[in-house]
């Protein structure tokens, strides 16, 4: 069979990831927006292969750099089935939706490539299939696959696939995304056992996770400076799906156990709503503590000082309100969404805080303010940066190199030849190669986008 990585090449975004067995039979592993690739701008609106080829789409997980180019890949021809589990089959039609959103803006205001509309959003969502955790499949009489829990956000999961060519069966495993060992809310990673080939996410293969105090100790730090000795506003980019719920969720706690005065708390991101309504229909699928939380309140999110931004009218009261608060708005990266509005007007305020819950691609706006500019350019306006501008990793969604390191020797064994390095910075890669024993090292390769390999 021949493996062809697509997207996310020596890079974080575009997961794309080809199997070409000698049937004849092809799988996709994923099909994500590439977001880094900025100097070609029909990355994402161009297959290097035929979509109608393709004959089954298993989907790791919801977020876009992994699914959002689902539809314009079903536009292109794709037929077959789009294989996930239940809580990301929930999270996708979203996704999707708020992805056209931003396209019809972003072609509106710039002549940007639409890669989709809501047409093939309902297309895709038609030939979806769920199926649960450690449940085979049968694809055909020579590949099946399982999920396994991969933590990261509600419903991630590894693919571990076994196929059958000739005499011979092996069994390939991506990652996906892998979740922090101990982060709110998710599970933990499940390694994949007999693996013949591994392919995987590196996003943090030189970096040890610097925050070693609870998520609860480091919002009681950051919300005390800020809302409680200077009377500012701590404003929180984060991810609608994932973070902003494990944000969320550390608040309330905190509220709940008068660890906190009752300072206001904004949630500005209907996107942000949608994925928490969808954690609390799956709270099965998180960890012991939010399956704990959730038995003794139904909403794992809600408390008497958040405040939800669902119209104009929240939107005016936001905006109206002057005392010291605390929002919580996406994108993660601070490239589009609501936080845009939230930067723009607030970046100039040296009592604001900015605390970036994450880590942003090279070239985002998020990663130029971690950078330290003294201005920065957003929303067609040059602004000038007096706000503070500060990142934790404590509520990391990927393991660090540590974690990476005992996920890989969990993997090991006697039949593993070979394992991709995928979904991270290339200095990252090589860093991370450098870490593992002489036995998994040796075993490495980072692959190039468009590179083949035999498997």
């Amino acid at each position: 069979m021949k493996y062809t990585c697509w997207g996310a090449a020596k890079q974080v975004t575009g997961s794309m990831h080809l199997l070409e067995l000698e049937s004849g039979y092809t799988i996709l592993v994923d099909c994500g927006i590439d977001y880094e690739d900025k100097s070609n701008k029909e990355i994402n609106a161009n297959f290097s292969f035929e979509a109608k080829d393709v004959d089954v789409l298993i989907l790791t997980h919801a977020h876009i750099d992994h699914s959002g180019n689902i539809p314009n890949l079903v536009k292109q021809g794709f037929k077959g089935e789009i294989i996930c589990t239940e809580p990301t089959a929930y999270l996708l039609e979203k996704l999707w939706v708020d992805s056209v959103n931003i396209q019809n803006n972003s072609s509106k205001r710039k002549k940007a490539v639409k890669l989709y509309g809501f047409h093939e959003v309902k297309k895709a969502n038609e030939q979806i299939l769920t199926l649960g955790f450690y449940k085979d499949f049968k694809l055909n009489n020579d590949v099946s696959f399982s999920f396994y829990e991969a933590g990261h956000i509600i419903g991630a999961a590894s693919v571990r696939l076994e196929i059958k060519e000739g005499n011979t069966t092996k069994v390939i495993g991506f990652t996906g995304d892998l979740g922090n060992p101990g982060a709110k809310l998710i599970v933990e990673a499940k390694p994949m056992p007999d693996l013949y080939v591994l392919i995987t996410e590196t996003t943090y293969g030189n970096r040890k996770h610097r925050e070693q105090r609870s998520a609860e100790e480091v919002l009681i730090e950051h919300v005390t400076k800020t809302c409680i000795d200077q009377e500012g506003r701590l404003i929180i980019p984060a991810f609608s799906v994932g973070r902003t719920q494990s944000v969320l969720f550390t608040l309330k706690k905190l509220f709940n156990e008068g660890k906190l005065p009752p300072i206001r708390v904004f949630a500005d991101s209907p996107l942000a709503l949608a994925s928490s309504n969808i954690h609390n229909k799956f709270a099965h699928y998180l960890n012991d503590e939010a399956i704990a939380a959730s038995k003794n309140d139904r909403n794992l999110f809600d408390f008497k000082s958040l405040h939800l931004v669902e119209d104009e009218s929240d939107l005016e009261d936001m905006e109206m309100h002057r005392d010291s608060c605390i929002i919580v708005s996406s994108a993660g990266m601070l490239e589009g969404g609501r936080i845009q509005h939230h930067i723009s007007d607030h970046v100039q305020n040296p009592l604001c805080t900015i605390l970036i819950a994450g880590f942003c691609s090279p070239g985002t706006l998020g990663a130029q303010l971690l950078e330290g500019r003294s201005s920065i350019r957003i929303k067609g306006n040059d602004k000038y940066v007096f706000a503070k501008i500060l990142q934790t990793d404590v509520f990391s969604a990927h393991p660090d190199v540590d974690a990476l390191n005992t996920y890989f020797e969990s993997s090991n064994n006697a039949n593993l030849k070979n394992i991709f390095f995928v979904h991270g910075e290339e200095a990252a890669m090589f860093d991370l190669r450098d870490t593992l024993s002489p036995d998994l090292g040796s075993k490495v390769v980072v692959p190039g986008r468009g590179d083949v390999w035999e498997l």
